[in-house]
């Protein structure tokens, strides 16, 4: 017999650190169970409404949408707890029809925007005034009508119970649950060991079932209909544990603690009382047939399951778009059809673009289109591309989402907001180009509209927008003053439990030591979105450590269940939605704690999907960097650049970008883009926005022949003539997505439409779409004369491409910011490096290496000054001066008062004057003192220690004197017709000097930098001699290589070692220049503890230690800098000697360098034979290629746990080669038992062992 019930409460992992289930999962299990419905009831939430609804109809499944509300108890506003009250009681709620999904919306976001207290709640008002189309269900044993059942009476349940069904008719059903385990459950789960749990099991089932007793005797007096549901949290019942871990992920306790013995060591772990728990295991998802056995005696509570699930038929609309709508100047203040509207603004958007065709195409730009088109007018081709383009925007509907993009960029450049000169696909269009949206004329660079928005495709098109940093907050406020506050949010996003991060949670809530949960995560890929199941495949030594280590294996098999799980909720980083009305009528809104604005409740793909406008408003710091660098020329030469309009042939900028002098450069700045210009030797334009494009994973194979094949190295070969002029600009290579669509629009007679319908397949490597273009490529060329075989030569190439080709529009934009800061750095050095150290001035790192470019370039950065310097860094003819705000201690508002005076009285002659004219109630004592030691008053030519003690003297006389001027009394130097001053004429005498060092200390606590100088300037001499090498070199260095340094050690931070109780420190060292963290372990530690301290100069051998993208530098010697000699000198070679040889050992072992064949080996490994003729000895044959030093200390430990007299011989192969041979005497051997021979034959790595 087939039993037919369906789900009506079910929480996914949209219940956040609630439920385990993911809504794939609910709707694939749901289907296996052949169930015609299910629905999804997140607690207070619709986050995975979306996900959920497109899952169960992949599946063929009526999904159903609700909520499990949290209901106040009284108003919704009512916000204060009394102690024992509840502040909520939970209610489930279904959608009917499409008025009850608008509903359900309203109630969410009302419940986050006006309810939140601990959880998002509604009251029984709002409920009232939005309860068309919804199903109610009175709720589990958390509901207010549970609640009565169990503590009130049966006139005030009953009162209860008669308002919900007044309210909601027919539509009200009173909630059923049975979460009773079996007795060999109980038993099996442990539930019997723990006398509370047990307990509270007990009472959970006890109170259930008083509440179902009551409900159908009431459901009987009143004639409502009863419902079976189970309160489903994850998906199998297995999955119960995964889900107790994730409660206390929440929660921060730990399901497990350590039971210590009498001398506090701990000796095995056992449950926590003090753990968040679910009373029963049998909140899985259950089948019909689980769900009939439960209520075998209330077949009807399964069946009115059935009788929901017919009346809940909510179609979501993809295909309506809930754009605002753009009101044109001429129909403001009118009334207006929608077909008017419609035509005022095409007509308005014609009238833009015909403007902007002549302010920006100037006698310049069209001569520049008439040498790529010779034989056309190129007015004529500009006018011609302008109505191609409007003859796709219009009928497409697309109007007034340009016109709105269009309004906040026009409003912020009116503003003098900086906007980037386009992002993405959206600079190929000469429409968005002409009304000002992008600033790169898509003509001469050969962009495509196709590639904006497809003729061939519906899809809307995204516009992104980069802004200046500083502007940003303003075009947002101005978008939301435009369209109001109720129709503008930002995005949701959800932050997941990736691999790793599973291994940290589940192993902290286990209570497995810190250091081996850190051990498990280590082992895990460094892949962005691999699994766990997939890390145990590609990780040898995790696969070891999950088969031999019981903790591992708990936490890996739990962590399964759990990744993916939502974790927290953020905030997308520049999107925003605009709706043309209220956001309420189409989806659910809430608030975050990051954000004043409200926040979609769906993320970003359903939110779309659902047919709202998103905008990414980008901020940019690059053009923050731009706007006060143009502002600081102007204001220092009376130049205003127009940094849009650049001439694209100046031959510094080149000069600049082919000396690889590209820190600062937009995008260029790496170690591996300024080797690429350098070699490139780049002389157009063009070539930076190749260099843009093809500096990418992928595409980086080509670089080499891009550079051969410009400096005649190498052929330029094309596969077909035709191609020669689509890649003549790149050498003969593909980079950009758009030659694929100009390839196949000119060989196969695609339009360039269906060229873009190309890339995408290509791009998706969708097969089946994959294997219809093909034959379309493959006739088209026939058609044009061109055989199977070269076509077909010519498509496989473009598909490989297709992999990493680039978006040339995106490209082009991105390269003319490269081209533009590079300009600047080149034309105007002084003001471009100053405003970079302004944008970065929060980040130390890069101020110093801004500064270390600096002082390459011959810029001085000068300190800071009281007559010079302002809050930012400034650039001036002398050089860069220091900002007074980046002072410690020295605020804004200082520093508006410093300026503030300096501007009204003039320069600031001496201490005295400078106490006596600022406000000293906004300058006090301390400051000035920050000010003296930074050098602010080094212009006096007093020294900083006068400086310093004159200070209390002069403010306190200065205070007296402002004390008595404002009481109308005369001083007694006033009528002698002194000044207070004169005293104040020469420095005092100072008894105490403070030494260089100090003073250079004391500079960098309140500048950040040594500044005007270093304290290993002393030094200099010496650590040239002493081979140092700078920290800036350390990246170009090989996995293993071991340099000598000079360093200072800017933190010191000593720690234990929980496995050894072994003190070691990290240090965070510098050269001045470069910093990296350094570990100094227990062995050095013991040895050197002294010198691991803050400021001092250390004198250091040092390994490198490289891993895919991770560089950590391994100390193995150190000694102090400052009492260098020749002994030191000395002891400090043998150290990088015996550092070297340990290296080259390591990575013999590990099989570098294994294509060297050592014949000498071999000869070796036949004497060692001869030799152990006599004797029985272990021999290893080990696999280079597959073991792992993580493998080797196996080994280690288990020739320790099996320690005799037996001698060991391990033998390195590579294939056959022997690439190494180690003789382990017998005092080291091993006893050998079967265990041992057992265990070793486990071991994948040793290819063969034996006892010869």
């Amino acid at each position: 017999m087939i039993f037919m019930w369906v789900p009506l409460h079910v929480h996914s992992q949209f219940s956040i650190l609630d439920a385990a289930a993911d809504v794939h999962a609910i709707a694939k299990k749901a289907a296996f169970f052949q169930m015609p419905a299910v629905a999804l009831t997140d607690h207070g939430n619709m986050f995975g409404a979306i996900d959920f609804y497109k899952a169960c109809k992949d599946v063929g499944v009526k999904p159903i949408l609700g909520c499990e509300f949290y209901v106040a108890p009284d108003s919704r506003f009512d916000k204060k707890k009394e102690y024992g009250a509840r502040t909520n009681f939970h209610l489930t709620i279904l959608a009917k029809n499409k008025a009850g999904y608008h509903n359900l919306c309203k109630l969410t976001s009302i419940g986050y925007l006006e309810g939140f207290y601990y959880h998002p709640r509604i009251d029984h008002e709002v409920l009232k005034l939005h309860s068309e189309g919804l199903i109610c269900l009175s709720g589990c044993q958390s509901s207010l009508i549970a609640y009565e059942a169990l503590n009130g009476t049966k006139d005030s349940l009953i009162s209860k119970i008669r308002w919900y069904q007044e309210l909601f008719g027919d539509d009200y059903y009173l909630e059923l649950q049975r979460h009773r385990m079996t007795d060999q459950d109980i038993r099996q789960d442990g539930l019997h060991q723990e006398t509370w749990l047990q307990q509270y099991y007990q009472d959970y089932i006890q109170k259930q079932e008083k509440i179902n007793t009551t409900l159908i005797e009431i459901s009987k007096e009143l004639n409502i209909k009863t419902v079976a549901t189970n309160d489903s949290h994850y998906i199998e019942r297995a999955d119960w544990r995964a889900h107790e871990i994730l409660l206390n992920i929440q929660s921060g306790e730990p399901t497990e603690m350590w039971e210590k013995d009498s001398y506090g060591n701990p000796k095995f772990r056992v449950p926590n009382p003090k753990r968040r728990t679910y009373p029963s295991h049998e909140c899985y998802f259950k089948s019909p047939q689980q769900m009939a056995e439960l209520f075998s005696d209330f077949p009807e509570a399964l069946s009115n399951t059935l009788e929901i699930a017919e009346k809940c038929n909510v179609a979501i609309d993809f295909k309506t778009k809930h754009y605002p709508i753009y009101l044109p100047p001429s129909l403001e203040g009118k009334n207006y059809t929608k077909e008017e509207q419609a035509e005022a603004v095409k007509n308005y958007l014609w009238q833009l673009c015909e403007e902007g065709i002549s302010k920006r195409y100037t006698p310049e730009r069209l001569n520049k289109i008439k040498e790529i088109f010779p034989e056309k007018d190129p007015l004529h081709i500009v006018q011609e591309r302008l109505k191609y383009e409007m003859d796709i925007i219009v009928p497409k509907g697309m109007s007034d989402y340009l016109l709105i993009v269009w309004d906040f960029i026009n409003w912020a450049k009116r503003q003098g907001i900086p906007v980037g000169p386009g992002r993405g696909s959206g600079a190929g269009s000469i429409v968005l180009y002409l009304i000002g949206v992008t600033d790169i004329e898509p003509l001469r660079f050969h962009l495509f509209f196709e590639r904006f928005i497809n003729p061939e495709r519906l899809s809307y098109p995204d516009i992104d927008v980069d802004i200046c940093m500083d502007g940003r907050s303003e075009v947002i406020n101005y978008t939301l003053q435009k369209y109001g506050k109720d129709n503008i949010a930002q995005i949701i996003t959800f932050g997941t439990m990736k691999a790793k991060m599973t291994i940290k949670d589940v192993g902290r809530v286990l209570s497995v030591p810190l250091a081996k949960v850190n051990a498990i995560a280590k082992l895990v890929p460094d892949d962005l979105n691999i699994t766990l199941e997939k890390a145990l495949e590609k990780d040898p030594d995790l696969r070891a450590m999950y088969e031999q280590d019981e903790d591992a294996q708990r936490i890996i098999d739990i962590g399964k269940t759990l990744e993916g799980s939502i974790r927290n909720t953020g905030i997308h980083a520049a999107g925003i939605i605009i709706s043309g009305e209220p956001l309420t009528n189409f989806i659910p809104i809430c608030l975050s704690k990051d954000s004043d604005m409200p926040v979609t409740q769906l993320s970003m793909k359903p939110v779309e999907l659902v047919g709202m406008l998103k905008v990414d408003f980008l901020g940019l710091k690059t053009l923050t960097a731009i706007h006060i660098c143009v502002k600081a020329i102007y204001k220092r030469v009376g130049k205003a650049i127009d940094w849009i309009n650049l001439p694209l042939d100046d031959q510094p900028t080149f000069n600049l970008l082919n000396q690889g002098k590209t820190l600062g450069i937009f995008q260029l700045e790496s170690a591996g883009m300024q080797d690429l210009a350098r070699q490139l030797h780049l002389d157009k334009f063009e070539e930076i926005i190749a260099v843009g494009a093809l500096y990418r994973p992928g595409p980086m194979d080509m670089i080499p022949s891009f550079i051969n094949r410009k400096h005649g190295r190498e052929p330029i070969e094309y596969d077909h003539p035709w191609m020669n002029d689509i890649l003549a600009e790149t050498y003969g290579i593909m980079v950009y997505q758009e030659q694929v669509m100009q390839i196949a629009s000119k060989l196969a007679k695609f339009s360039l439409g269906e060229g873009d319908v190309l890339r995408r397949a290509m791009g998706k490597k969708d097969m089946d779409q994959m294997l219809q273009q093909r034959e379309k490529f493959r006739l088209g060329s026939l058609e044009n004369g061109i055989d199977e075989e070269t076509s077909m030569q010519i498509f496989d190439k473009m598909e490989k491409f297709a992999a990493y080709g680039f978006n040339k529009s995106h490209a082009a934009a991105y390269g003319y910011l490269s081209y533009v800061t590079a300009y600047l750095k080149a034309n105007y050095p002084n003001e471009w490096m100053a405003a970079l150290m302004t944008c970065d001035s929060d980040d130390l790192t890069k101020v110093t290496k801004f500064i270390g470019e600096c002082q390459e370039m011959g810029i001085a950065i000068l300190q800071p000054d009281v007559n010079e310097a302002h809050a930012t860094f400034f650039a001036t003819p002398q050089g860069i001066r220091f900002a007074m705000a980046g002072i410690k201690g020295v605020g804004e508002g200082v520093v508006e008062a410093i300026i503030k005076e300096r501007n009204r009285g003039g320069p600031y002659t001496s201490l005295y004057q400078f106490i006596k004219r600022i406000d000293n109630t906004k300058v006090g004592k301390k400051v000035i003192e920050n000010l003296v030691d930074a050098g602010c008053f080094d212009f006096t030519s007093w020294s900083r220690d006068s400086l310093r003690q004159s200070i209390d003297p002069i403010y306190e006389t200065v205070l007296k004197e402002k004390q008595e001027a404002s009481a109308g009394v005369l001083s007694l130097f006033t009528l002698m017709g002194e000044s207070s001053e004169s005293r104040f004429i020469h420095p005092p005498e100072v008894k105490k000097k403070t030494s260089r060092l100090d003073t250079l200390l004391r500079e960098k606590e309140l500048l950040g930098f040594f500044l005007t100088g270093h304290p290993m300037d002393a030094y200099r001499e010496i650590i040239t001699r002493l081979s140092c090498i700078p920290l800036s070199h350390v990246q170009n260095l090989e996995h293993n290589a071991v340099f000598r340094a000079a360093l200072i050690v800017e933190t010191a931070e000593i720690r234990v070692s929980s496995k050894t109780q072994k003190k070691f420190a990290i240090l965070m060292v510098s050269d001045g220049m470069d910093r990296y963290e350094m570990p100094i372990w227990s062995d050095l530690f013991e040895q050197k503890s002294l010198l691991l301290k803050e400021n001092q100069l250390l004198y250091a051998v040092i390994q490198v230690d490289k891993k895919e993208d991770s560089l950590r530098l391994s100390c193995k010697w150190i000694d102090d800098l400052t009492k260098a000699n020749e002994a030191m000198v000395e002891e400090c070679d043998r150290a990088f000697d015996k550092a070297k040889l340990q290296a080259a050992r390591f990575a013999k072992a590990i099989g570098e360098g294994r294509d060297k064949k050592v014949e000498k080996s071999k000869v070796v490994l036949e004497k060692k034979r001869e030799v152990m003729k006599e004797s029985k000895t272990l021999s290893l044959k080990i696999d280079l290629d597959s073991v792992r030093l993580t493998q080797i200390m196996q080994l280690k430990g288990l020739f320790i746990e099996h320690r005799g007299t037996t001698p060991i011989q391990l033998e390195f192969h590579c294939q056959e080669d022997v690439h190494a041979i180690l003789h382990i005497e017998s005092r080291w051997g091993v006893t050998l038992t079967p265990e041992l021979e057992s265990k070793l034959k486990s071991l994948p790595f040793i290819k063969r062992h034996s006892l010869n």
